[in-house]
């Protein structure tokens, strides 16, 4: 596989596997092939037999394609639950007047992977945000390297979760003879396949909207800045669908994507589905305005999400290219207007378009390959993903500790080594901090409350001192009578 970068993305609606090579147009996709999931939920592996049968079709109709043996992958990761944290970092480097490489950097980010975290958790990406030297305060990574300087400070965001989510791709690997290369979180894959390069530097957020989640990458001077999962996706809508009207849920997966619509407003009026069985029966009928406000319902709860973590970010006003969504349950009617008036920004569909040669096989440019895609793009020209190679490293992350020991010094695991928190304090630190968000958003909610209650009681005042100024029928009535009189 020395020409070729092969990539498998465990969704939760298909298992695809993508394979691409470098050329002077870019990076071309020569394979591509999909199978609808099986032992799969939310991105985790449930069931290891029946995912391995999967792969190793896939593996098969790709090695035909290539007429090579396939021997190790890029895998997506996932999950219900992602975590994410800022990680500081004071380096200092022995030699002042040497300059900074590429490798150095490499092995400080590397050595991150092995941040003291919860046991059976484990660092799934760590992205350096900005670094700074002596003489230069938040350094981006292209002016870093060739510098010189004593202290190297740097701050990671990295994203972290269980353990078993990695053990069980790697089971499923070995099962079917592959070695894993780098495991890679999805929607940075998806980002990279996605997303044009000044919308990168821009800053963006990507909202990838697949079966069983919605997950949310924000990348600003192409760095990923945030990555969160959202436990809803178009499943979600299809299940209400299903609740809702008291259909089957073939019908309403089948409904939703011929007639589904994100907005009630754009539906018509009066105008029923009637469903019919094989046998020509009816099994049911629809409302085309009850079925738009029950997609707009979950669809709205789902960019209010969106909205959320977009402003926790903090980036929230330097999006300046805005929102761009893409995913399986991205092509909804109206998806566009909703979500420009639920998350207040420009956004726009996407699909692999410009991120991959010309010369790709036609499945790799559809919606559905958006993540293979960035996975096999991110293996051969890393460009968001700070993820490890698993091949140089042992997948219980021994290896974390740079080559070269002698080019520096990290204050941060002297520091651990003296005053390390335990997993229980870390614990509890975690629920403090989740404590306290919550009751900021109590208090943030009761002030809303209170303002809207204090707005309308003035708007309330003000029409009943205008009205006690008005004159009244009577008023101008014997008004009228006494000017007669006169």
């Amino acid at each position: 596989m020395s020409r070729y970068a092969a990539a498998l993305d465990f969704g939760s609606a298909k298992v695809a596997l993508a394979v691409g090579e470098k050329t002077p147009g870019g990076i071309r996709i020569v394979s591509y092939h999909d199978a609808p999931s099986a032992g799969i939920e939310c991105g985790e592996i449930v069931n290891d037999f029946k995912v391995k049968e999967i792969v190793r079709s896939l593996i098969e109709q790709a090695q035909a394609d290539l007429q090579q043996e396939i021997e190790e992958v890029t895998v997506s990761l996932s999950g219900r639950i992602l975590h994410s944290r800022e990680l500081p970092c004071v380096i200092n480097r022995t030699d002042p007047k040497a300059y900074i490489s590429e490798e150095e950097v490499r092995q400080i980010t590397r050595a991150r992977y092995n941040a003291t975290l919860e046991d059976g958790e484990i660092v799934f990406e760590a992205v350096p945000q900005k670094y700074s030297t002596e003489e230069r305060f938040g350094i981006n990574h292209d002016e870093l390297i060739g510098m010189v300087g004593g202290t190297l400070e740097t701050t990671f965001r990295i994203f972290y979760g269980k353990k078993a989510i990695i053990d069980r791709r790697i089971t499923v690997l070995d099962n079917c003879g592959l070695k894993l290369n780098k495991a890679i979180l999805s929607p940075i894959a998806s980002a990279r396949a996605v997303l044009t390069r000044p919308e990168m530097e821009n800053g963006v957020a990507l909202v990838d909207i697949g079966k069983s989640t919605t997950e949310v990458a924000i990348v600003k001077d192409n760095t990923v800045r945030e990555v969160a999962i959202i436990p809803f996706g178009g499943e979600t809508v299809t299940n209400d669908i299903k609740n809702v009207t008291g259909i089957t849920n073939q019908w309403a997966e089948t409904i939703k994507i011929l007639h589904g619509r994100c907005c009630e407003e754009y539906a018509v009026e009066n105008k029923k589905i009637i469903l019919k069985n094989e046998n020509d029966s009816d099994d049911g009928e629809v409302e085309l305005s009850l079925l738009a406000r029950v997609i707009e319902a979950r669809m709205s709860e789902i960019f209010d999400a969106v909205r959320y973590v977009i402003e926790q970010s903090g980036y929230a006003s330097k999006l300046t290219s805005g929102v761009v969504i893409t995913g399986g349950s991205s092509h909804l009617e109206n998806i566009l207007q909703l979500a420009n008036a639920l998350i207040g920004q420009k956004v726009r569909l996407a699909a692999p378009q410009g991120s991959i040669d010309g010369g790709s096989v036609e499945e790799a440019f559809d919606v559905y390959a958006a993540t293979a895609v960035g996975l096999v793009l991110e293996t051969l020209e890393p460009l968001l993903s700070h993820a490890i190679e698993f091949k140089k490293e042992t997948t219980a992350q021994a290896a974390a500790k740079p080559a070269d020991s002698s080019l520096f010094t990290e204050e941060d695991d002297l520091e651990e080594d003296d005053d390390r928190p335990s997993a229980r304090e870390e614990r509890e630190r975690r629920r403090e901090e989740e404590r306290r968000a919550k009751e900021l958003r109590k208090q943030q909610e009761a002030q809303r409350k209170r303002e809207e209650a204090e707005r309308k009681a003035r708007e309330k005042a003000e029409r009943a001192e205008k009205k006690k100024k008005e004159p009244s029928f009577f008023d101008l009535l014997f008004s009228d009578n006494d000017n007669d009189k006169a």
